[in-house]
């Protein structure tokens, strides 16, 4: 007689040989989120405790019934509508056209009336200028807040002249993705009126306005802004995974793709440039000048090819003979010019610049920023990168030296460390990887000195007798 739980049991082919998987890949049950609270009361918000799990796996009806619930219960609690506080609603306005269109000033006919007398001498003297775009303000922002509050706008948004705050796509999407914003259609596409921009009396800025104007769905949001100004899904996910934990990110010279070093108008410090004016220069100084660097400077080895080993010249320690005794002289990035942050390979380039929630940041005169990222897409560049590219984005930022108590005692913490660094944020289908790469220099690293200092009583060195 066959058992009552066999008629549930669903007819398979022979079962292999069960593989270990890790625990964190498998099918949560999300049937406690039918318990929620939030769901039903929306003034409590506590979260369920999370119950036990059926980790052995068994080809039944009831299993398969607790997962179809507990997917369920998922699409349910992703489907409930997240709701804005009234106290802390901010309000923005989508403008497809940018900064530079949407403030267009009103029309002739809504100031002047037919019956009006012309204007004044000092009117035509002193014309009324257009509420364009503020000096700060980037073309590629597309989104702007009338009435911004709250302290998001500290480290994001730029203000024009009228006061008025534009977002950069990045910023507008990850304020809505998290509900601190609600982003408007334009009254020139919903058929509203348009008869004034931002920051003007008749703007859409009122309670009347925002009552009436169509919110802006998170899909429609992703349609408009993802793709626009640069943006990628890639560069989006790594801005939003470091703004979630409280770094401050600002966009990098580099951030356009297009652009190269000829276009960059950029002026570089001339100290950064080799020159040797008093040893290049035409002339008997000139000359003399070359000569007397060929015999007295230590650290030359071309004249190890015309004499013996050491070389001529003048030697007053024992450094100076083992620095003629390095054949192969070893790379000082202290040396290095700096180069052009656009003469880079794409996607090796700096494109963010990003600061930690300690530094202190003021939007109109950033500091140096504590970190520099580049962002790559496997899907596009599947293979490591050269050195020479690897070199071209550590020679576009500036020398950072290791200094502090700390680096000074710790060998390897320098060599880490090293003189120039950058950040590789590595994007895989949404997993996001960061591999630091740093420049440095070991033949800075003098661990014969090291070797050579008096050592402590535990390592031979010092050594004395205890009297009793």
């Amino acid at each position: 007689m066959a058992d009552a739980d066999e008629d549930a049991v669903r007819g398979t082919a022979v079962e292999a040989t069960q593989i270990e998987t890790d625990l964190s890949d498998e099918t949560q049950d999300f049937r406690l989120l039918n318990h929620l609270n939030f769901l039903t009361d929306t003034s409590s918000s506590s979260l369920p405790r999370r119950g036990e799990k059926d980790f052995e796996p068994n080809p039944t009806l009831f299993q398969a019934d607790v997962l179809s619930s507990s997917r369920q219960a998922m699409h349910n609690a992703l489907a409930h509508p997240r709701l804005h506080n009234p106290k802390n609603l901010v309000i923005a306005i989508y403008a497809p056209d940018g900064p530079g269109t949407s403030a267009s000033p009103p029309h002739a006919s809504s100031q002047i009336s037919l019956n009006s007398s012309p204007p004044s001498t000092t009117q035509e003297q002193n014309p009324v200028k257009p509420p364009g775009r503020g000096a700060m303000v980037s073309p590629d922002a597309c989104v702007y807040v009338p009435n911004p509050k709250g302290q998001y706008f500290k480290s994001m948004g730029q203000a024009d002249r009228k006061g008025v705050v534009w977002l950069l796509p990045e910023e507008a999407l990850y304020l809505l993705e998290r509900g601190s914003l609600d982003i408007r259609w334009p009254a020139s596409i919903t058929g509203g009126s348009t008869s004034s921009g931002p920051g003007e009396p008749g703007a859409q800025s009122s309670e009347d306005d925002d009552d009436l104007s169509i919110p802006m769905s998170l899909q429609a949001a992703y349609t408009c802004l993802i793709g626009r100004g640069g943006l990628t899904l890639e560069r989006f996910s790594v801005f939003s995974s470091l703004k979630r934990i409280g770094y401050a990110i600002v966009r990098a010279p580099g951030w356009d793709d297009s652009r190269t070093a000829e276009d960059s108008s950029d002026t570089h410090d001339s100290s950064n440039a080799y020159t040797q004016p008093l040893l290049r220069g035409a002339g008997l100084a000139g000359i003399f000048g070359r000569i007397f660097k060929w015999i007295n400077d230590p650290r030359c080895t071309s004249s190890l090819a015309a004499g013996p080993v050491i070389g001529y010249g003048i030697h007053r320690s024992y450094a100076d003979i083992y620095q003629r005794l390095a054949l192969i002289p070893w790379y000082d990035p202290t040396l290095t010019p700096q180069r052009d942050p656009l003469d880079t390979t794409v996607p090796f380039r700096i494109i963010f610049h990003v600061y930690k929630p300690s530094t202190p940041i003021k939007k109109t005169a950033l500091p140096a920023p504590d970190f520099r990222i580049a962002v790559i897409n496997t899907r596009e560049h599947d293979s490591i990168p050269t050195l020479d590219q690897l070199g071209a984005l550590l020679e576009s930022t500036p020398l950072d030296v290791p200094r502090g108590e700390k680096m000074e005692r710790h060998l390897y913490m320098r060599l880490r460390h090293g003189y120039r660094n950058v950040i590789m944020a590595v994007v895989d289908q949404g997993v996001t990887s960061f591999l630091r790469v740093a420049d440095a220099a070991f033949g800075k690293e003098r661990i014969y000195e090291a070797a050579n200092a008096p050592m402590g009583a535990k390592k031979g060195g010092n050594y004395r007798k205890k009297k009793r």
